[in-house]
C-alpha cells in the first residue's frame, strides 16, 4: 500500500474517532482556520506576537489581525500588550478556548492506543520515531 493511501487511513480512522469520542466539542463550530490558529496559539506556550503568529502560520499580518479580532469577539483569544515592545500586541488563549483543547489530548491518546494495537512495541516505537523525524 502507498504512504498516500495509508496517511488518507490515518486521517479517517482520526475523523472517526473525533466523531465517536466529541459529541459535545465546543470547538466544533469553528472553521478549520480558526482551529489553525488556536492550536498555533496554544503551540507558542506563552502569549505570541501577532508577527510571529503571522509567520508561524505563513500569512501576513493583516490576515492574523483579522482573524485575531474574530476569535477575539468569539471569546477565545485576548490579545494583551506587549512587555518589551509598546506597539505590539501578544495573544492569548481564554479558559474557553484553553480547556477544550487541552482534552483534546484523550483523541489522539485513543488514536495512538488504535494504532498501536496492531503493532509489537519496537514497531510503535519505531512509528513514533519516524514520524517524529518526518514531521520536522
Amino acid at each position: 500500500m502507498s504512504i498516500e493511501a495509508n496517511l488518507e487511513k490515518i486521517e479517517r480512522l482520526t475523523s472517526k474517532v473525533w466523531r465517536s469520542y466529541s459529541k459535545e466539542d465546543p470547538l466544533g463550530h469553528l472553521s478549520f482556520n480558526e482551529y489553525d490558529y488556536l492550536k498555533a496559539i496554544q503551540a507558542a506556550r506563552v502569549p505570541i506576537r501577532l508577527t510571529d503568529l503571522a509567520k508561524e502560520l505563513e500569512v501576513t499580518k493583516p490576515s492574523a489581525t483579522n482573524m485575531v479580532k474574530r476569535l477575539e469577539r468569539k471569546g477565545l483569544v485576548l490579545r494583551v500588550s506587549c512587555s518589551e515592545d509598546a506597539r505590539s500586541k501578544r495573544v492569548m488563549l481564554t479558559e474557553k478556548a484553553r480547556a477544550p483543547l487541552e482534552s483534546e489530548s484523550e483523541i489522539y491518546t485513543i488514536i495512538a492506543q488504535k494504532l498501536k494495537v496492531h503493532l509489537s512495541e519496537q514497531e510503535f516505537d519505531a512509528l513514533n520515531t519516524l514520524l517524529t523525524k518526518a514531521l520536522r
